[in-house]
This record gives structure tokens, C-alpha cells and sequence, in this order.
């Protein structure tokens, strides 16, 4: 059951909201491997925060190992960015009792986005068979959607094959970390015949915008795509709430 997932809700904390604007500009290849991220007090005044939250932001991130500081130099995006291990990414989202629901909402954000960009570039980089390849996972998910069996492992390898063709390691990697958290999710939303039918019907779009070469539409299309699988999950919990 859904419900046995959630915990107590916990207020996001100001440095946990930084750490997450500066990983989606690397997310987002505004920072690339190597790069050098601004100084303190320039990031600190640009973010709006004092230096002591941007340095827990800091720390969180270089836990993470997505930046390395060198001394007398500065802190740089790490070599190991596109390499996050799930054992850090999944001790950003959970708590020694499970996952609670401000976990699961920064959890879905970030799949949100990833996704997003991804599809975003695969419309740009997709190959021929890569396109064919992602037809053919459709095809076998609308095998699939009658009685569900195996549903979900064919909608994240659909994603993950977008990942692939769009081309970006970082990328890449995080999006399959983060589908360790959020699978079992998955698992109760196709639950239901509606939502099997509707993912089917977006993903016929994400399909055509790719063919089609249009990365906007393709980005749009996937963002809308998992805020709908959001709102129907947490619409699901609160029906069995009644």
C-alpha cells in the first residue's frame, strides 16, 4: 500500500533548496566536469543566501561527491559527477525508517526534470535505431497494458533508452539512480488500467516530437508526462485516505 511509504513530513531546509539549484545547473550542463563554480561571496549574493548556508549547500554537494574543492583554488564540478553512486543519491531522499513525503516530492521534482532534459536532447541526438528502438519498448508496454505484468520494468527501461539516446553520461546516471527510488512508486500507479492506458498515450506523444526532431515539444511532453504520474499518485493515496 501506498500509504505505508510515507513518513512524518519534513520542512525542506534553505541550504537543501540551494544544494538543488546549483546540482540542476549541472544537471543542465551549465557547469560542466572540470569547470570551476563562482566564489562564495558571488554565488552566496546571487542565490540570495548568507556563505554559512551556501557552505552547508557546499558540504551536501561535495558529499555527494558532485564537486571537489581544491585548496588555494576553489571548488570545481568533480570528475565523478556522472558517476553519482546510488548510495549517496539515495541518503539525500531517505531517512533510516523509509522514504517520507517531502522526500518523495524532491525525489519526483528532480526525476521531473532530469527526464525533461533528457528528452529535451534526446530530440536532437536520437539516431535511427535508437528511434526504433524506443518504438519497439512501446509496442511490447502496449502488450503489457492489458493485465500490467512487467509494466513498470518496461515503462523505466523506455526512459532509460531516452536517456541513452540523449547522449549526456551525467545524465544518464543520475536519472537511473534516481529510478531506484522511485520504482516501487511506479509499481502502484500502473496498478490501475487508467494509468497503464495513459502512460501508454504519452509516451505515443514523446515518441512523435522525438521522430519529429522537436526538442521543446519533447521536453514539455515528458515534464507534463511525470507531473501527471504525481498528481495521480498522490491522488490514489488520498482516495484510500476516504
Amino acid at each position: 500500500m501506498i500509504n505505508t511509504y510515507f513518513r512524518h513530513l519534513k520542512k525542506r531546509s534553505l541550504y537543501e533548496d540551494v544544494a538543488s539549484q546549483i546540482l540542476n545547473l549541472i544537471l543542465e550542463e551549465k557547469f560542466k566536469t572540470g569547470d570551476r563554480l563562482p566564489g562564495e561571496r558571488e554565488m552566496a549574493e546571487t542565490l540570495g543566501v548568507n556563505r554559512g548556508t551556501l557552505r552547508e549547500a557546499l558540504r551536501v554537494l561535495e558529499f555527494m561527491r558532485v564537486i571537489e574543492k581544491r585548496v588555494g583554488e576553489g571548488v570545481f564540478v568533480s570528475a565523478g559527477a556522472g558517476g553519482f553512486g546510488v548510495e549517496t543519491v539515495i541518503f539525500r531522499f531517505m531517512s533510516e525508517d523509509g522514504l517520507d513525503a517531502a522526500a518523495l516530492t524532491g525525489a519526483h521534482e528532480a526525476v521531473t526534470r532530469i527526464e525533461g532534459v533528457m528528452a529535451e536532447l534526446a530530440a536532437q541526438r536520437i539516431s535511427e535505431g535508437e528511434l526504433e528502438e524506443i518504438g519497439g519498448l512501446q509496442r511490447l508496454l502496449e502488450e503489457a497494458v492489458e493485465t500490467g505484468e512487467h509494466f513498470t520494468a518496461l515503462d523505466k527501461e523506455f526512459h532509460l533508452l531516452l536517456g541513452r539516446a540523449a547522449k549526456s553520461p551525467v545524465l544518464l546516471s543520475v536519472a537511473t539512480t534516481m529510478w531506484v527510488i522511485m520504482e516501487r512508486y511506479a509499481m502502484v500507479l500502473f496498478g490501475l488500467r487508467e494509468n497503464r492506458d495513459k502512460c501508454i498515450a504519452d509516451h505515443g506523444k514523446i515518441i512523435e516530437a522525438l521522430a519529429a526532431g522537436k526538442p521543446a515539444d519533447s521536453r514539455r511532453i515528458t515534464e507534463e508526462h511525470f507531473l501527471w504520474a504525481r498528481r495521480a499518485l498522490f491522488e490514489e493515496e488520498e482516495n484510500r485516505e476516504l
